[in-house]
């Protein structure tokens, strides 16, 4: 057949009927619908207001473009290249009207409940309204509808109304109409354009042509008909390749969710091209590593494997995606996450993290963007070219994930203007910037970590610990007592977390664990001080610490256990002199000395600052 476009007008009725006989296909490479239904702000466009653009034109104006194949049986077949949005919002308000125009029925619900029904058949009214089609409640007639749909005994008991209902749906039907007279479906007009006789290559070059320069359509949506017929590569490890297509075959279906059109679906035999390869790696490697590496979502700029890809070989072109590079991707991605997740395992070790702090530690892998992932998988990735140990590897990533996770604390902006600069994951902006970034951890992999030094964390905690302090002025007896804990930031949870690791022996490990105040969180005192500084907070067993109350600290040795656990926190808990100087408890706790509290307090906070540091630069 010889290629040509033509021009044809579609009634909505054609459309439709077209749409419900399956002869409209959504290619493999067209995007998922993405409009909202109703309005969310003045510029993103949805469905509502679709539709009301073709009441006031009765035409799409703009045309649907559509490639063309004839069948054996001289069937004519379509597949949607442009339009896929259009196409949706049509069927939907022809489909269900008060999704799209829900006041329609605010006269209608206003009165039912002057009717004083039961609330059950008034629900079962208001349902029955909100599900009818375009079509049904133009051709609504009142006996007929309800005695056909099986509802002859709500119908006996709504019968008296008749005249005020069809009133009312009379009003309804005429706002659904154009100019109040004239029906949407056989009216409206839609403007297609075919293409027939093309190829489905020259029809992802239409595709691509059409949407080049549609700022609404992201890089990894263009990427789907630049990469769909890229196939010339071989994966080498098939038990890899059949989990692979699970993913695939599972990201199609998720496409296909709640599109009008008939969808593709790739079958399990199928050759993988380059955008499913690519796409369905990285879903892989989300069901693995969901903490940092994010399912692949086509409507959110570039995906995060689209830009290593980028990164690693340079661009997107399809002589890059050859056996070679596709094997070595794999495995580079498959060492790169798994390395990854080892050292988040090993800041956060479950075992001490989940008795202390409930798992809130581990949560703040979530601050973690795709750029910050982009850029540590990229400088893994280079540390393994250069053949690096990983135990070198995973050193230089717990300094770079701690110093960014920490000055994310930080409330001054000044402070954290400057000590960001040193932060190997912030960075000023995305696109051509970022990928650059990530070129050079590819070739310098150490740049992800070398600004970091012992003396840059000193600056960055002290200041943390100085922003954190957050004196409170209380006079005895005045009844403005407040014993409700401040809830700890993530940098401390980190402090305790290192010191706790670095002092526990392995047996202590299995413990439920809780944070003490030193000088009880009950305690009183005569001027301004904070008594949730973290000086003044240990971690402790659970058990030993529901024991104490707001006893003297004395009273935790009481006990063969507490006395043994005490001796691994002996540098941070004051002795019985000093302590007795510090708080009184002659009656309830009362702090005595706010000066040597403080000394206590910046001591102990000095020796949580220089452990964790110690920790993390140990060799």
């Amino acid at each position: 057949m010889s290629k040509r476009v033509k021009n044809e007008q579609w009634t909505v009725d054609e459309a439709k009927s077209k749409i419900g006989n399956k002869e409209i296909s959504k290619p493999q490479f067209q995007r998922k619908k993405k409009w909202d239904i109703l309005p969310t702000n003045g510029t993103k466009p949805n469905k509502k207001a679709y539709i009301q653009f073709l009441f006031d034109t009765e035409n799409s104006v703009h045309a649907i473009t559509f490639g063309e194949d004839t069948t054996s049986q001289n069937i004519r077949k379509f597949q949607n290249i442009d339009g896929n949005n259009r196409i949706n919002a049509i069927i939907h308000f022809t489909d269900k009207p008060f999704e799209i125009f829900p006041e329609h029925l605010k006269d209608l619900f206003d009165f039912l409940k002057e009717l004083h029904l039961s609330p059950e058949d008034n629900k079962t009214l208001e349902n029955i309204f909100c599900e009818l089609s375009y079509s049904e409640i133009i051709n609504f007639k009142y006996n007929h509808y309800f005695i056909n749909k099986g509802y002859d005994e709500l119908y006996l008991r709504i019968k008296s109304y008749r005249d005020e209902f069809e009133k009312i749906i009379e009003e309804i039907q005429t706002k659904l109409k154009i100019n109040g007279v004239r029906d949407f479906q056989s009216h409206v007009k839609i403007n297609v354009n075919i293409f027939e006789g093309y190829s489905i290559d020259e029809l992802c070059k239409i595709f691509e042509d059409i949407n080049k320069y549609n700022s609404s359509l992201t890089p990894t949506e263009l990427l789907a008909c630049k990469l769909v017929k890229v196939q010339e590569f071989e994966i080498k490890d098939k038990l890899f390749e059949t989990e692979l297509k699970t993913h695939i075959k599972a990201y199609y279906v998720s496409k296909a969710d709640g599109e009008v059109l008939v969808c593709y679906n790739c079958e399990t035999d199928y050759k993988i091209n380059a955008y499913d390869f690519t796409v369905g790696f990285q879903n892989q490697c989300h069901s693995l590593y969901p903490n940092f590496i994010d399912k692949t979502d086509a409507s959110d700029g570039t995906s995060l494997n689209f830009k290593l890809w980028k990164a690693s070989f340079g661009s997107y072109t399809a002589d890059t995606f050859n056996t070679e590079n596709v094997n070595k991707f794999i495995d580079n991605i498959k060492y790169s996450c798994k390395l990854f997740n080892e050292t988040i395992e090993s800041i956060f070790d479950d075992k001490i993290n989940d008795k202390l702090f409930n798992k809130s530690c581990k949560g703040s892998i979530n601050r973690l963007k795709k750029n910050n992932t982009f850029l540590i998988l990229s400088s893994i990735i280079g540390y393994k070219k250069k053949n690096k140990p990983e135990n070198i590897i995973k050193c230089e990533l717990r300094k770079c994930l701690l110093y960014h996770f920490m000055v994310h604390d930080l409330n001054s902006s000044d402070f954290k203007d400057n000590l960001k600069n040193d932060d190997s994951l912030w960075h000023a902006g995305g696109g051509t910037l970022i990928d650059n970034k990530a070129v050079d951890y590819l070739k310098n992999p150490e740049y992800i970590s070398n600004k970091l030094t012992k003396l840059l964390f000193d600056k960055l905690l002290s200041q943390l610990f100085n922003e954190n302090n957050n004196p409170c002025e209380r006079k005895l007896g005045n009844g403005n007592k407040e014993n409700k804990r401040r809830p700890l930031k993530l940098f401390q949870k980190i402090l305790m977390f290192y010191y706790y690791k670095e002092k526990m022996p392995c047996c202590l490990l299995n413990n439920e664990f809780s944070i003490e105040h030193i000088c009880p969180n009950s305690s009183e005192w005569d001027g301004g001080l904070d008594k949730d500084r973290t000086g003044n907070l240990i971690p402790i067993l659970s058990k030993i610490n529901s024991t104490r109350q707001n006893k003297h600290i004395d009273d935790y040795l009481k006990t063969p256990e507490g006395k043994q656990f005490f001796e691994f926190l002996k540098d941070i808990i004051p002795q019985r002199p000093l302590y007795n100087r510090i708080v009184s408890h002659e009656k309830n706790p009362v702090i005595i000395n706010i000066e040597l509290y403080n000394n206590m307090c910046a001591e102990n906070e000095e020796k949580y600052k220089q452990n964790f540091i110690d920790c993390i630069f140990k060799k």
